[in-house]
């Protein structure tokens, strides 16, 4: 199968980095990667800061779901539901996004 061409490694498999690109430790790595703490670091941040952007816009979410809300107990269901997912999926965006990013 063919390489994509935006592909971040050469064609040639076999070159070697001999420090971390992104925090310059001497250590041995297929061209175009990160060493081990670097990758740590990178998505423990991303993890901190996916929790803070979904929890906030999850509970700006809720407040308007909340306001919104007709009387019915089917309808606070699916809101229920509704802002769980809403908190889920932004938390992954923003962990992709920052990962992404921060590479």
């Amino acid at each position: 199968m063919l390489r994509h061409w935006n592909s971040p490694r050469p064609l040639v498999t076999g070159l070697l980095e001999h420090e971390c690109p992104r925090c310059h430790r001497p250590v041995e790595l297929p061209f175009g990667e990160i060493c081990k703490s670097c990758q740590e670091e990178i998505e423990q941040r991303a993890r901190r800061t996916g929790r803070l952007a979904a929890g906030l816009s999850t509970l700006a979410v809720a407040g308007y779901t909340l306001v919104r809300m007709p009387d019915d107990e089917q309808a606070r269901l699916v809101g229920v539901v509704g802002v769980i997912l809403w908190y889920f999926l932004t938390n992954l965006v923003v962990r992709r996004a920052m990962r992404q990013w921060r590479k």
